[in-house]
């Protein structure tokens, strides 16, 4: 039976992560090698690895690093006897069995390389020999040489070369450095084993070298634990390592045959206490923690890249008792549990604290979950306040139906007594509890626009003010009418909760827009009332016709100017002369005005009108001048006016006073919610 060697590489499937599985192959057989070597002595073994680059910049990961075209793999251990050269040319073959291989490794340095030629020197029967040969895929073994050797000593060269594998290629454009840390986390257990000779790595050009036992010095060895899945037994070795780069997870490394296979897994994500590094004496320390076990030598691929394990189990019709990933993580977290429990507990802690910062500073709308540890301890650690709002919303929502679940089921019973009104006491209470967060919510909302409001009114280091439209859109955005926007979308509070009630608000638009009055004056901000139309008013802006109730008309003065800067120099003029305009356009405009939807409007003298004029500083003696045409000061500090023949009422406040004026409307809500 022939078993062509295009066949067996055809089967082996590296991914993106198998970029170095080539060099990692080629570097364990050197390994076993040395170890078939009994003559040596542990200090004796050696191996060393020369990275050759292609001479061309493309694939490049890292500024100025040339993809990887090849290595040069060199040892001294047995080399290429006969046995082991029959062994090399039987697929699949067993030599090496007792020391983790399987016969494949070659095979998978040629699903990426083109070729491999290997020089080896050996001593076999007392004698020395010298022998060279090639493989590669169509010619496969093709011995170029052997004979008697001069050189007394074992060295044997492995040279693979020219990647044509573009998705490994692309990937092996990394620092020396970093080659030297993945070769080190993949041998790691022989190192913890003791079988680790000295490698070292080194450029072609001989600009760098690195000796791979060096990295494993800042290596302490924790532990080894034993735990079981099922009637399977595990394994696992302990390590940790102090933080010196910009690693920010624990790992689990999953072993076969006393090697790593694929990539680390995060020990967070499978038990979110482990999501932050160990701190002792002022350091950060990391574990990896490697996993052996007879299940997982079974169930390794041959091209040990994988297992044939399943993630998850199945909860499907064809559940089987397979052993899962997700049921050895399970074990694993326990077991890494009781040995850190210092560690878990003040994590547990630092995490509680977290959720609470982020609730008291962020969210006071789950306030009430300060004083419920069971819910702070069930929130994940190290989640980002996204993903903490996403869980504690999961978790009220889930609250809220218990409760009006149970509420409902207390009405359709119809069973009165002292237990059940004592039972339904307390879901009220829980109840009141939501709604008090949901106010507490929405104030939360108002304390940020007041703070906004407040930094708008301050000029920045070049002097320079908001604009008075970013005043305007703050309160109520430009251009737009109430029937247009949500209730959310404004900011009316600020000047009066009273306005939010208005049938129709305006905010500046020109007046012949909404009315066909024929007049271009845009108002800052116009409110039309009519009776009985409070049934959700801000939706209404169709039912402004007829003849109205009230109307109010609000005027902005950018901050940083002054009301006297109307007219330069000259403080002899009114306040009303801001105002007075727009109500005389409704008054004395066309007599068939109508509103934007064609319906009649009607303002006349009687109607109710206010007129709110808001500005940064009133100047003395622009205020001595108004005061002799009829405005007073009131208890708050503001300027009024009133004139009973319009019936007619003008306000003048700075930004200041109205500020003052909404925290004084607030200080009851923000010290009772906001205060620790």
């Amino acid at each position: 039976m022939e078993l062509p060697v295009k066949n067996i590489v055809s089967e082996i499937d590296l991914k993106r992560s198998d970029s170095f599985l080539p060099l990692f192959e080629c570097v364990v057989n050197s390994i076993i090698s040395l170890k078939k070597s009994k003559d040596l002595k542990n200090e004796e073994k050696e191996i060393i690895i020369i990275v050759k680059r292609n001479n061309n910049s493309k694939d490049k990961l890292f500024e100025d690093i040339k993809s990887v075209s090849g290595f040069k793999v060199i040892d001294n251990g047995e080399g290429f006897n006969e046995r082991n050269m029959l062994s090399f040319k039987t697929a699949y073959s067993r030599e090496n069995k007792e020391y983790g291989g399987k016969g494949i490794g070659r095979f998978t340095i040629l699903a990426a390389y083109e070729k491999i030629k290997i020089k080896s020197n050996y001593i076999e029967k007392d004698k020395w020999y010298y022998r060279e040969f090639e493989f590669d895929l169509d010619k496969e073994v093709r011995e170029i040489k052997k004979e008697e050797s001069s050189l007394n000593k074992s060295v044997t060269t492995v040279e693979f070369s020219k990647c044509y594998n573009k998705l490994i290629l692309e990937n092996t454009a990394l620092p020396i450095q970093e080659i030297a840390n993945y070769i080190m986390e993949h041998c790691l257990v022989y190192y913890l084993c003791g079988d680790f000779p000295k490698v070292e790595i080194k450029e072609e050009d001989d600009s760098e070298f690195i000796i791979i036992n060096d990295l494993y010095s800042s290596i302490s060895k924790e532990s080894e634990k034993e735990f079981k899945v099922g009637d399977e037994l595990f394994n696992c070795s302990i390590t940790k390592n102090e933080k010196s780069t910009n690693r920010k997870n624990h790992y689990i490394h999953y072993c076969a045959n006393s090697r790593v296979v694929g990539i680390g897994k995060s020990i967070g994500k499978v038990n979110s206490l482990f999501s932050y590094p160990f701190e002792e004496n002022g350091k950060f320390y990391f574990l990896d923690v490697f996993v052996v076990s007879n299940y997982l030598n079974k169930k390794v691929y041959s091209s040990r890249n994988g297992f044939k394990i399943p993630q998850e189990k199945d909860t499907g019709f064809f559940n089987n008792e397979e052993i899962t990933f997700q049921e050895i993580e399970e074990a694993l977290a326990m077991k890494l549990e009781e040995s850190y429990d210092s560690f878990v507990k003040a994590t547990k802690d630092r995490n509680i604290q977290e959720v609470k910062d982020y609730i008291i500073k962020q969210a006071p709308k789950y306030k009430r979950y300060l004083n419920h540890p069971d819910i702070l301890n069930s929130v994940p650690p190290n989640l980002t306040d996204e993903k903490k709002d996403e869980f504690l919303y999961r978790v009220s929502i889930q609250e809220r139906k218990s409760i009006d679940s149970k509420i409902q089921k207390f009405i359709d019973d119809k069973e009165i007594g002292i237990d059940s009104i004592e039972e339904l006491k307390k879901e009220l209470i829980e109840k009141t509890a939501f709604d008090a967060d949901s106010l507490a919510d929405y104030m939360f909302r108002r304390k940020s626009v007041i703070e906004i409001f407040k930094k708008f009114l301050n000029a920045d280091e070049q002097g320079h003010y908001k604009l008075e439209e970013a005043i305007h859109n703050l309160i109520f955005p430009m251009g737009v009418i109430n029937r247009n926007i949500t209730y959310e979308s404004h900011n009316l509070w600020l000047l009066d909760e009273r306005f939010a009630i208005y049938d129709f608000i305006g905010s500046d638009i020109p007046i012949t827009k909404y009315s066909q009055k024929n007049s271009k004056l845009e108002v800052d901000l116009v409110m039309i009332d009519k009776p009985q139309m409070f049934n959700n008013p801000i939706s209404f802006g169709i039912e402004s016709s007829g003849e109205i109730s009230s109307m109010v008309i609000f005027e902005f003065k950018r901050p940083g100017d002054t009301a006297y800067q109307k007219r330069k120099n000259d403080n002899r003029w009114e306040f009303s002369e801001l105002i007075d305009k727009y109500f005389e356009a409704f008054i004395y405009g066309d007599n068939k005005s109508k509103n934007y939807k064609g319906n009649t409007i009607v303002l006349r003298k009687e109607t109710p009108k206010f007129g709110y004029i808001i500005v940064d500083v009133i100047p003395p003696l622009l205020e001595d001048y108004n005061k002799t045409k009829g405005y007073r000061r009131t208890p708050f500090g503001t300027l009024y006016k009133i004139i009973p023949e319009l019936n007619q009422h003008i306000e003048v406040i700075t930004f200041n006073q109205l500020i003052r004026a909404v925290e004084k409307r607030h200080a009851p809500f923000f010290d009772k919610l906001f205060v620790k």
